[in-house]
């Protein structure tokens, strides 16, 4: 396995923190190293948010990285902002209810805040990107982001129920 360098972005209160966190955790059976490194500004809600994550076989020199293998990107700030930085052959899973974004083959345009709102909460859009990420290239096992997600939201079944469905609809997302 090479190094894999993963990109979440979009805006407070789109979960791209707890994205980074699921899927740095998801690793730790199968990948040697890992960094996990947030970043967002001082807002709650509203402001930029960003969290790279880097899964590999070597020890990693640097937690930041500045070309990124796989990308999911929520906001239209945020395909502004990083989509320069996609790195030849990486690929960009693209939030198209919110951006408008040329298509291209490295670009998956998944519709995540409109089926989000079919399942009844927007607040799912980002677990159906990481779903639509994995279909397109696993990088952890999906039944580690199953167990993390009942772990991490035992105490609320509605919640739990609805990411999982959001989880699995990216999965079952065409490219």
């Amino acid at each position: 396995m090479n190094s894999i360098r993963i990109l979440m972005a979009g805006s407070g209160g789109q979960g791209i923190v707890f994205l980074g966190k699921l899927l740095a955790n998801a690793a730790l059976e199968s990948t040697p190293h890992i960094t996990f490194f947030p970043s967002y500004g001082a807002e709650v809600r509203g402001g930029n948010s960003s969290c790279q994550v880097i899964l590999s076989p070597m020890e990693i020199s640097s937690p930041v990285s500045w070309a990124f293998d796989l990308m999911i990107l929520m906001t239209p700030q945020a395909a502004e902002k990083f989509l320069p930085a996609l790195d030849h052959g990486g690929v960009a899973i693209i939030n198209s209810s919110l951006i408008s974004c040329p298509t291209a083959p490295n670009r998956l345009q998944v519709q995540a805040t409109r089926e989000a709102d079919r399942l009844g909460d927007q607040r799912v859009a980002n677990l159906i990107m990481l779903g639509a990420l994995m279909a397109r290239q696993s990088v952890v096992k999906p039944a580690r982001i199953h167990l993390l997600l009942r772990d991490f939201l035992s105490g609320n079944p509605i919640t739990l129920a609805r990411n999982l469905a959001a989880f699995q609809c990216g999965l079952n997302t065409q490219s």
